[in-house]
């Protein structure tokens, strides 16, 4: 088996720790009743008493447990006592905003995170610049619409076209703007374009006015959580800034991403 040294590309790794860790990854992909002292092992390249001490060690911290009469081991309770705190831990209310803070100044536009409430964007954390006389909207807690802004189209295109009819409906939709999609067919396209591409752009379809780019940041399970956007005055968003705006954008997106557990950061190109 390759070393985790290796594979993680630790420059003091702990042995001894690196090999309980092999342990246990042996073991989670393991059979469900267990594996036996001599399979692990041998899958491990380990000798028997090396990895026997392990799992003694294991075993006295409640890690791994070896039912009585057993020769097998199996993963303890402990893993899911300590697995559940982790989405306590990693919930919205306690994200750093230095992402949200440090994308603001970059570009000089506000930055909004937003998640969906059943039919609406809810916007949960917002940033303005400092330095400039025309911010965007809208308001930190504010409810937009799904299908006219770039935040809400980000937030549905995770969900399959049954699904988006349920929450919003497959008829004509609410006009805020000569750019607002009209239906469903109109939305569709618009949300297919967000998956080839990674993020989508509103450009005047909510405010006249008023344009924004988003992406999405994902959670431990590869699903879209939330929205992060750039927005602000169409005079200032030509498309080059855009353009720009979107490598900052995936960046901290992908930063969300790992905070919220997604092991590959932001699924997109």
């Amino acid at each position: 088996m390759e070393s985790s040294k290796t594979n993680m590309g630790i420059k003091y790794p702990v042995q001894t720790l690196e090999k309980a860790l092999e342990v246990i990854s042996i073991m989670k992909d393991g059979p469900y009743d267990g594996m036996r002292l001599k399979d692990l092992s041998e899958k491990l390249g380990l000798g028997k008493s090396t990895v026997h001490r392990i799992l003694k060690t294991l075993v006295a911290y409640g890690y791994v447990e070896q039912p009585a009469e057993s020769k097998k081991y199996r993963l303890g309770w402990k893993f899911f006592e300590v697995g559940s705190v982790i989405p306590r831990q990693r919930n919205l209310n306690n994200m750093d905003l230095k992402v949200l803070w440090e994308l603001c100044e970059k570009y000089e536009e506000t930055v909004n995170l937003g998640i969906r409430i059943y039919n609406k964007v809810a916007i949960i954390a917002k940033v303005d610049p400092q330095k400039v006389l025309f911010k965007a909207g809208p308001y930190l807690g504010e409810h937009e619409p799904l299908h006219a802004t770039a935040l809400g189209k980000v937030l549905l295109s995770d969900l399959e076209d049954n699904e988006i009819t349920k929450i919003i409906g497959n008829n004509s939709y609410e006009k805020y703007t000569d750019n607002t999609v009209a239906n469903f067919e109109q939305l569709k396209e618009q949300l297919n374009q967000v998956r080839e591409n990674g993020y989508a752009v509103d450009r005047e379809e909510l405010t006249v006015g008023l344009t924004c780019i988003a992406m999405p940041v994902y959670n431990y399970n590869n699903e879209i959580i939330a929205g992060l956007s750039v927005s602000g005055p169409t005079f200032r968003l030509y498309p080059d800034k855009i353009l720009n705006c979107k490598e900052g954008l995936k960046k901290s997106c992908e930063e969300l991403s790992v905070f919220f557990g997604s092991i590959n950061g932001q699924q997109t190109s």
